[in-house]
């Protein structure tokens, strides 16, 4: 017969071993729910704020397809959500990287003026071609807050969601 004592460290055991595992669990769940405001276009904050439509994309003569999910061409900035990095029981979950960091922009949003350089280039007018000299310019940006990852204080379905994930840890934790 096992003592209180040998109970006591038994379920001592298994409570750190699942507060040790429970961040890495959390963070794919934050993931998880970053990867469903790229399928719902909408982030679940303390309302359903449905992303802005993307504007007319022919405007500047640019073909663009029309039916795609907004901020989806080529899925890199969806598929570069990730865990970056734990520490005892906190975690941090970031998008972007390399190559994307368009990231921020997108999910805060911007208004301001931005510089551009364009390379020289050649362009045909009325049958003539000219030629084009390189050069800045600068150009006024406004791009609407489409907010896809943020924490549990920004959202309660999160903190909802991640209260129901450690709870049920816990006690399949507890049960083994």
């Amino acid at each position: 017969m096992a003592t209180a004592e040998q109970i006591h460290e038994e379920i001592r055991k298994k409570l750190a071993n699942t507060f040790r595992s429970l961040p890495p669990i959390l963070g794919e769940e934050v993931v998880n729910f970053a990867q469903n405001s790229f399928d719902q276009e909408a982030w679940s904050g303390h309302s359903q704020e449905v992303w802005p439509k993307r504007k007319n994309p022919t405007k500047w003569g640019k073909k663009d397809d029309t039916s795609r999910n907004l901020l989806v061409k080529s899925g890199a900035l969806r598929r570069s959500i990730r865990v970056s990095r734990t520490e005892g029981p906190r975690f941090w979950v970031s998008a972007g990287g390399t190559g994307i960091n368009y990231a921020r922009v997108h999910n805060e949003g911007f208004r301001g003026p931005v510089k551009q350089h364009v390379k020289p280039f050649t362009r045909t007018v009325k049958g003539k071609k000219q030629k084009v000299k390189a050069h800045d310019r600068t150009i006024h940006q406004n791009i609407p807050q489409r907010r896809f990852i943020g924490g549990f204080q920004h959202s309660p379905y999160l903190a909802a969601r991640l209260r129901r994930v450690a709870l049920a840890e816990l006690k399949h934790g507890l049960k083994s």
